[in-house]
């Protein structure tokens, strides 16, 4: 599943992907060793090219999301965090060092 949220100028890919750990960890039995990752890509509107590299996000822990829409939740909300924080605040920073 891909989804794509245009926010402040940006467009911000969101992909879900199945994954299954099969690091045998006793600890772990209780937790879901299969699950999904958020994979967030940004890129200006309009652009085909990419602003930043793919990340991949999980949960909380490092432990896999337990269904496609909580992935996806998440990693739109990574992709704002990442423009607002790297992107916005990187051109104002820049701008203020100039004027």
């Amino acid at each position: 599943m891909t989804r794509a949220y245009t926010y402040r100028g940006y467009t911000i890919d969101v992909d879900c992907e199945f994954r299954l750990d099969d690091t045998p960890d006793a600890d772990t039995m209780n937790d879901a060793r299969f699950g999904f990752v958020a994979v967030v890509q940004v890129r200006a509107v309009d652009t085909p090219s990419r602003v930043l590299a793919p990340i991949r996000l999980a949960d909380d822990g490092g432990r896999l999301f337990t269904d496609s829409l909580a992935a996806v939740r998440a990693g739109r909300t990574a992709g704002e965090i990442l423009v607002d924080d790297l992107l916005i605040g990187a051109c104002a920073a820049d701008r203020a060092a100039r004027g």
